[in-house]
This record gives structure tokens, C-alpha cells and sequence, in this order.
């Protein structure tokens, strides 16, 4: 063993002092909540990591610091640690703090939600909070440890100089927490007798009771050769002031002002010490090491909290040129680390303007994406003092006032920016595109328009393009501009994709396209695979906006059960996340689902759920879909007088021109159905000048064929007029306003039947399915082929014809089975002639008598 390795074993052996007292105590204890308790030095820590590493125990670490009284920092900490346990465990945490307005004000909340995902944690795995004194001065982050522990039954142990608010005295003597105080961790003089090898125990007695049993005393007089004592009158901090300055005194100049460095970085790395000390960086760590300034686990340095307060004063005395330039190497490497806290706490103590100017550049959509507004705002209240006058504070100020829903201050303070800074200045799209997002909410679309039209031109990165590009592409769709719209998400097409975000955006634009003009079927096989990536992403507005999109195609292509399903997983996302705004389009998307299953009671009943909470947010247009939505569920059965008095109600709600278009094609078909001929058609015209979008283009449609079919009875005008009606739906893949037309007028069934038009398979679905009663009474109802006694059907043509009754396209079974699209064609030729049906439909009714 060389002089270094038997240096090393002396010091490991004095500083990290085996306390099995300790270690027994608290193996005895029941309690799942261990508090620690007592004034920095008394090994609390230490203790801590001794008794988390005993088999089969283990301790998953998490060290509090002032930006965790954030309740969002706070919760993503613990959130990252608890990932070392439970893969995952953070994401629908991250999606929630991605949306909340005020995270302490739902510490509660927070901490509960986590605690849920948590629920499956190990038995023999602590979660230990170090330093946890930060969090006292704010309520919130106990409550959210309060309420992660309650609700996931974590083992908690916890090293704290103050009493955590929840061990209260009942919890304490019921046995609920336990708590190891200052006076069970002062070293008994057996145990520092261990750590001192004194030849002169009536010395090592005194030293023990001046010290009042202080460990961290103790340990440093350890480190003194040999221990000296001092006079009796000294107290403990003197005394652990007194021993430092000997071990301080006993180093070579270099070392000294290298550990007094250090004392300036909140984390020590090899970075930081490679450009603050150059090649001697690992001979300072070493000796460091060896002479007890600082501590070492696996490979990391740190200083314990009073010798760092001890060389701070050193450092304080040190040339100010050399203290300069110290804090600047040290808060570029906080900087280029994205440590971000640590950054503001150097700008905090040695008011770094500057330095704060790029912390915020640099961190502020980080920030804002883990929900921290506690911490931006106490950045801001120090960018107050440091830099007021800058533009990147105007920014934060309006990112926080956009996240607190202050529209009209949001917008008022981005148009502002925009004014004062130049034309290619990185903040300038940023802010316009905050003006536009409030104008877009308040339904000032056009507006919005040019707003993000000049973000666009102005965008200097990536992000800041492709934000502006997509809500654009959404603007123009509620523009009723499609080829605009249409272009714009070519253009976004045409951008390299930074994100599963970003993927998931590209699948959702065809189908919002389709929805709103036609493609439905096409897109929904195209994109049905970008379900896929949902659970890739922590944002919940991306997850809630998929399938918002997706969900509508489904309704609209008549797949009700999936639109239902996909409505669930919407309401669950939105309920789960935080999203109040949300649910409401999630209960009406399911309602419409549940109207065509033929499920009216539940469809209403979410309705009127719907509408209270868009009323109490003020949604105008969710108010106005759920009064849509209701009449037609009073129009599918039969009632088109109240369909009509509750389209009145909706009357004066201005929901945009897609929106009104669709309320004056239900009530022309709830008209038309009454007779009210001449009104029907002023319905019926006055949605074509409002809107193309096709719900609306759909209803109006078939009413126009009912008020045909009054006026005429039969003749080539109605066959012509219902024949385009169909054929429209067909190609466009609205089927859900077919449906939603022959409930109206169920004699249209038997019109079609009887004018010898064929109705597409498409549209023939969704009638057999649901309204079987009215295909049978119109003749649609498929003949039941034979029972073929002849040649069956081989394995694959019955895994291909379960697909074809699934409503698959033979594209969508070749790449279900992965065969050839020629393939599958040939399978479906096959299983026609072997049961003898002429159509997919007619094969996917069929049954054989194994079926029966």
C-alpha cells in the first residue's frame, strides 16, 4: 500500500464514522415516515446513506434547495428521482405542470397525482429527502409531500433542520413519523472515541462536552494531528471554527485559494474545476479529499455546508479581480450545464445582471415547459432590480401573463414587444405569436391571421416557425380557406421533424383537413398509426388535440364505437392533465358518437354536462356545439319542433362561421322535416354563404333532397339531386350526416331503395349496423347467401375476411397481415366466390352454420 492509498484509509476511516446505535434505532422502528432532525453537522446525511445502502434496503435520493419550494420544480425532482424505480413515473406529471396555470396552488393536487403513478413502489425502497429545511418557508411543497406519501404509502425517510409541518405531535406520538432528534445524533464519547485516538481520555471527555456531542466538531479535530483542544469557554461553533482554521492553516497557499474557489460552485464537477484550476484539478480534488475539505461519493466532490460557509469567508477577502473572475468561470459553467437554479442563485448573491439577461434567454422555455412560475417569477422580481429595461424580461412577463390567462395584458405587452424591437429580433415572432393565440381566443380569426403571418416572417428558429406555421394552418381552416390551408401544412410538411410532438402534429393535420372538407376515409387509414405515438409525448395538448381530430373523422366516417372510444380517452386525458377547457369538446365528440350507436339518454346526459362547464369557462363555441349536438339528438328521434327551440337558444352565440353554417343546416333538416319548406331553404342557402366545411355541407345537402322531395314526389330532378347527395358522402367519407338525415326522414331509405340508386358500401354500413329495422322496412337489409356446403374457407381467408367484417380496406389487411396489397385482393376474390356473395358487405353478414 502506498503513502497515498494509506492516507486515503486513514482520513475514510475518521470522517465516515460507523454508527450501529443509530443504524439499530432505526431498524427497529415501524414507521414509514423517518424525520432526521437536527442543526447542520450532525451527520444526518450520512446517516441516512448508511442505513438506505443496508441489504435488502435501498434509498432513492433526492437533495432539496431553495428553487424546490416551487412546488413544479419540487415535483419534477422527486418525479426524476422516482424514475430510477418506475420507468415513466414523471410523464403524467409533466403533462399537467405543461398546462397548469398556479402548480403551488395545486400542491395538493400534484402531489396526490404523482403519488397515484407511484402506487406499485417497492416495499423496501426509501425515498429520502435531503436538505429538506428549503421546503419550510413554503407550505405548498409540504403539502405535496404530505400528499405523495398519503396517497402512494412511499417509505419516506427525511434530513431536515427544522420539523417537517406534517410530523405533527399526534402523528409523532401515535407512532405515524418518527423522529430522530438533535440529542439522539450527537455522538455519544464511545463514539468519538472511535474517530479520536486520544492518549488522553480526560481530554477526549472535554472535547466531547464542549462540543455538546456535534459531530461535525468531532470529525474535524479528527482530522487535527494530534487533536488540539482548546479552553473551556469556547462554544461548538467556535470550536468547529477553530479546528478549521487549524486544518486551513496547515495547507500551502495554492490549495487554499483553490478551495476557497470551489467554495463559490454549488456543484463541483470536473468541468468546472478543468477551467477554474486548470491541470491541477485533480491533484486540489485529492488533496482536498485527503485533508478533510471535502467529501467524496462515487466519484463526485462536494463541501459540507459549514466548511463551505468557512471558506466563503475566505474568499471574501481575496482580490477582487480574482474573485471576479472566479464567479464568471463558475456561472458560465452553471450556464452551459443548464443548471439553471444554480445559475440564479450566483446572479442572486453576486447580481449578475448579465448573466441573468442569458438565463433567461436560455431557460426560459424549459422553464415555462415544467410549469415552474413560482421560479420565473422570483427571476423576474430579480430582473427588476438587474436589468428592467430589457426585452427578454417584457417576454417573460408575457409568457407568465399568458399562462395566468391574463388575455388582454398578454396581448397588449407582445404587441408592444414586437413594436420596440427590430424586425429580425429572435423575440419578435415569439411575442407575435402570443398576440395571435389571444386574438385567435377571442375569436378575432382574421386578426389572428395577420398576426401569425408576420410571426412566420419574422420567425428565427425552427420552433418558433413551425409554432407559427401550425397554428396558422388551424386559423385558415377556421377561415374556411382550404387551399391556404392546404398550403400551409405543406409548408409545415416541408420542415424537418425536432419532435414525436412534431409527428404527432403531421398526422393530426390531414385529418383535421379531411374533416373540414373531405377525405375522411383516406385519412383515418393513412394516420391511424400516429395512435401509436400518443404515449410518447408528455403533452397533453398534442395527445388531446390528436384525438379531438381523430375522433371527429371516426364519427364523421360512421365508426361510432371507435369515435366513443377515442372521445373516453380524451375526457380521461383532459380530466387526468388539467385540461378543464378540454373535457367539454371530449363529452360532445362522445355524445356525437353515442348519438349514432342509438344511445340518446347518454348522449344528453353528457351534453348537459358539457354545456355547464363551457358555460362556466365562457366557451361560446363549445356552447353552441352542445346546443347543435342536443337538436340533433331530438332530431334522430323524431322530435324536430324542440330540435328547433333549442337551435333558437344558440342563436346569439357567435361561434365563428364553421360553426354557424352547421347550426343552419340541422335547424333547414329539422325544417324540412316539418314542411316548413320555404324557411328550410333560406336555412339552407344561408349556410352555403357561411361555410364549405363539410358537416355542415352534408346536412344541408339532404336537406335540400327532403325539401325536393316535397315539392316533387320522385322525377329525375330528386334522383339527380339524391344521387349527388350520396355521392358526395361517399367520396368525402361523410356518412355520419347521411345517418343523421335519414333519422330525420326515415321514408328517405325506401326513396333510395325505390329510385334503383346503390347505395356504397360505405354508406350502407353504418344502416345496417344501427338501424337495422329501417334497413329491413327500405329492402337494404343484405340476403343471406346460402350456406356453402362446398370448398371453406383456408385459415388466411378467415383471418382476412374477420378484417373485412372489421370495415378494413384491402390495403389496410395487406398491412395488417403483411402481405401484398394484390394479395389480399385476391384473398377477398376467393372468399366472394366461396360464399357467394357479391359485395364486402353482403361477406362481412354472412355466417355459416358454425356460426349459428
Amino acid at each position: 500500500m502506498n503513502e497515498g492509498q494509506s492516507a486515503l484509509s486513514r482520513t475514510d476511516a475518521r470522517r465516515v464514522i460507523r454508527r450501529p446505535r443509530l443504524t439499530r434505532l432505526l431498524d427497529a422502528t415501524r414507521s414509514r415516515r423517518i424525520t432526521l432532525v437536527a442543526p447542520a453537522g450532525y451527520g444526518k446525511t450520512i446517516l441516512a446513506r448508511q442505513w438506505t445502502s443496508q441489504r435488502p434496503r435501498t434509498g432513492i435520493w433526492f437533495r432539496a434547495t431553495p428553487a424546490s419550494r416551487d412546488v413544479a420544480a419540487l415535483a419534477l425532482g422527486l418525479a426524476h428521482a422516482a424514475e430510477g424505480v418506475m420507468d415513466g413515473a414523471s410523464k403524467r406529471l409533466r403533462g399537467r405542470l405543461r398546462r397548469s396555470q398556479a402548480p403551488n396552488a395545486e400542491a395538493s393536487v400534484l402531489g396526490a397525482l404523482l403519488g397515484e403513478d407511484l402506487a406499485r413502489w417497492p416495499d423496501n425502497v426509501w425515498l429520502v429527502i435531503d436538505d429538506y429545511q428549503h421546503l419550510a418557508d413554503e407550505p405548498t411543497a409540504e403539502w405535496f409531500v404530505d400528499a405523495l406519501v398519503a396517497k402512494g404509502n412511499i417509505p419516506l425517510l427525511v434530513t431536515s433542520r427544522v420539523r417537517p409541518v406534517w410530523a405533527t405531535a399526534k402523528h409523532l406520538l401515535y407512532g405515524e413519523v418518527a423522529e430522530f432528534g438533535r440529542n439522539v445524533l450527537a455522538m455519544t464519547h464511545e463514539e468519538a472515541a472511535r474517530a479520536i485516538r486520544s492518549e488522553k481520555p480526560g481530554a477526549l471527555h472535554g472535547l466531547v462536552a464542549l462540543a455538546e456531542g456535534w459531530p461535525a466538531v468531532i470529525g474535524l479535530a479528527s482530522l487535527v494531528e494530534p487533536p488540539l483542544l482548546v479552553a473551556s469557554e469556547d462554544v461548538p461553533n467556535s470550536l468547529h471554527s477553530y479546528f478549521a482554521e487549524e486544518l486551513f492553516q496547515g495547507l500551502d497557499q495554492e490549495l487554499q485559494w483553490s478551495l476557497a474557489q470551489l467554495s463559490v460552485a454549488p456543484t463541483i464537477d470536473s468541468q468546472l474545476t478543468l477551467s477554474l484550476l486548470g491541470e491541477r484539478s485533480n491533484e486540489v480534488l485529492e488533496q482536498g479529499y485527503l485533508t478533510g475539505f471535502l467529501t467524496r461519493d462515487a466519484g463526485s466532490y462536494d463541501l459540507h455546508p459549514l466548511l463551505r460557509q468557512f471558506l466563503r469567508t475566505k474568499f471574501a477577502n481575496a482580490d477582487s479581480d480574482a474573485r471576479e473572475t472566479t464567479i464568471n468561470a463558475v456561472a458560465a459553467s452553471a450556464l452551459r450545464r443548464e443548471s439553471w437554479d444554480e445559475t440564479f442563485a450566483l446572479v442572486a448573491e453576486f447580481g449578475l445582471g448579465k448573466l441573468l439577461g442569458d438565463l433567461l434567454t436560455r431557460a426560459l422555455d424549459d422553464v415555462l415547459a415544467g410549469g415552474r412560475l413560482a421560479t420565473l417569477e422570483q427571476w423576474l422580481d430579480e430582473a427588476y432590480r438587474l436589468i428592467p429595461g430589457e426585452e427578454i424580461v417584457q417576454l417573460v412577463e408575457i409568457e407568465l401573463a399568458f399562462r395566468k390567462g391574463r388575455w388582454a395584458e398578454t396581448e397588449d405587452k407582445a404587441r408592444q414587444l414586437a413594436r420596440r424591437v427590430p424586425h429580425h429580433h429572435p423575440l419578435a415572432s415569439k411575442a407575435l405569436f402570443r398576440a395571435a393565440q389571444v386574438a385567435q381566443l377571442d375569436d378575432r380569426q382574421a386578426e389572428s391571421f395577420t398576426l401569425l403571418s408576420e410571426a412566420r416572417a419574422r420567425s428565427k428558429t425552427q420552433s418558433d416557425l413551425r409554432r407559427a406555421l401550425w397554428t396558422r394552418f388551424l386559423t385558415l381552416t377556421d377561415l374556411e380557406e382550404p387551399d391556404l390551408a392546404a398550403t400551409a401544412l405543406h409548408e409545415l410538411e416541408a420542415l424537418p421533424q425536432e419532435s414525436i410532438e412534431d409527428a404527432i402534429r403531421l398526422s393530426q393535420g390531414p385529418l383535421h383537413l379531411a374533416a373540414r372538407w373531405g377525405g375522411v376515409r383516406e385519412a383515418l387509414e393513412r394516420h391511424r398509426g400516429a395512435l401509436g405515438l400518443l404515449d410518447r409525448t408528455s403533452d397533453p395538448l398534442v395527445r388531446s388535440g390528436f384525438l379531438q381530430s381523430y375522433g371527429t373523422a371516426l364519427v364523421l366516417a360512421g365508426r361510432y364505437e371507435d369515435a366513443r372510444e377515442c372521445a373516453d380517452r380524451q375526457v380521461a386525458e383532459a380530466t387526468r392533465s388539467g385540461l378543464d377547457w378540454v373535457r367539454p369538446h371530449g363529452l360532445e365528440l362522445k355524445a356525437l358518437a353515442q348519438i349514432g350507436m342509438r344511445d340518446f339518454d347518454e348522449a344528453q346526459s353528457g351534453l348537459r354536462t358539457a354545456y355547464k362547464l363551457a358555460e362556466n369557462s365562457d366557451d361560446r363555441h363549445a356552447q353552441a356545439n352542445a346546443s347543435a349536438i342536443s337538436a340533433r339528438v331530438l332530431l334522430a328521434q323524431g322530435e324536430s319542433s324542440r330540435a328547433i327551440q333549442v337551435l333558437e337558444r344558440s342563436r346569439f352565440l357567435s361561434a365563428g362561421p364553421g360553426m354557424e353554417g352547421e347550426l343552419r343546416s340541422i335547424r333547414a333538416l329539422a325544417l324540412a322535416s316539418l314542411g316548413h319548406l320555404d324557411q328550410a331553404t333560406l336555412e339552407v342557402n344561408a349556410s352555403a354563404a357561411i361555410t364549405s366545411h363539410l358537416e355542415a355541407r352534408g346536412l344541408r345537402a339532404y336537406a335540400a333532397v327532403l325539401i325536393a322531395l316535397a315539392h316533387t314526389g320522385s322525377g329525375d330532378e330528386l334522383s339527380d339531386q339524391l344521387s349527388a347527395a350520396l355521392s358526395e358522402s361517399a367520396v368525402t367519407g361523410n356518412a355520419d350526416s347521411f345517418v343523421a338525415s335519414y333519422r330525420v326522414f326515415p321514408d328517405l331509405l325506401s326513396v333510395i331503395s325505390n329510385s334503383g340508386l346503390e347505395l356504397d358500401e360505405f354508406l350502407l354500413r353504418p344502416v345496417r349496423t344501427y338501424d337495422k329495422g329501417l334497413a329491413d322496412k327500405a329492402g337494404l337489409t343484405a340476403r343471406q347467401p346460402p350456406v356453402i356446403t362446398g370448398e371453406g374457407l383456408t385459415k388466411r381467408e378467415e383471418e382476412v375476411l374477420s378484417l373485412i367484417r372489421l370495415g378494413l380496406s384491402n390495403r389496410q389487411i395487406a398491412h395488417t397481415l403483411w402481405i401484398a396489397e394484390s394479395t389480399a385482393k385476391a384473398h377477398v376474390r376467393n372468399i366472394f366466390g366461396k360464399l357467394g356473395v357479391r359485395s364486402r358487405t353482403e361477406a362481412a353478414l354472412f355466417r355459416n352454420d358454425s356460426d349459428s
